[in-house]
């Protein structure tokens, strides 16, 4: 298998490398080139959802000194809820791309999670976390509209 480099600097300056195997399931089409830009994405996806639930939650619970006016704390209220709210939606992404994350190390990422077949690329090209292929995940839809 191909091996990929993530390099992360240090705050004193210093690089460390880390190497990892990147690994899809077999079955899944995928080349090593393409695997890596995936799974390129998916760090950087990371990263970002990491970081805004983190100011979200700072953001919540800094703003939250008590004001004498009812109006002004019923609205700071509904903005913390808002912000906690945006926060767990956020992290519950967060934890989707995490176990992508951990599919490619395992070597089964690329694969529909319903159906056992592949995932076409440009579904994950657009999320690379997906657990399903469009197929599976139509199916799923039709059958909650049913219910």
């Amino acid at each position: 298998m191909k091996q990929a480099s993530r390099t992360t600097a240090e705050p004193s300056g210093v690089r460390e490398t880390d190497v990892l195997e990147l690994k899809a399931d077999p079955e899944s089409g995928l080349t090593p080139k393409q695997l890596r830009t995936l799974y390129e994405k998916l760090r950087a996806e990371e990263a970002r959802l990491s970081e805004d639930v983190k100011r979200r939650i700072q953001e919540a619970v800094t703003d939250a000194e008590r004001h004498a006016d009812e109006g002004d704390q019923a609205s700071q209220n509904a903005n913390q809820a808002y912000l906690l709210r945006y926060a767990d939606k956020q992290n519950k992404l967060l934890q989707q791309v995490r176990r992508a994350l951990q599919k490619i190390q395992s070597g089964e990422y690329g694969i529909c999670e319903g159906s056992g077949e592949p995932i076409g690329l440009s579904r994950l090209n657009l999320r690379p976390w997906t657990r399903y292929s469009v197929e599976y995940k139509e199916q799923i839809d039709r059958e909650k509209r049913r219910r």
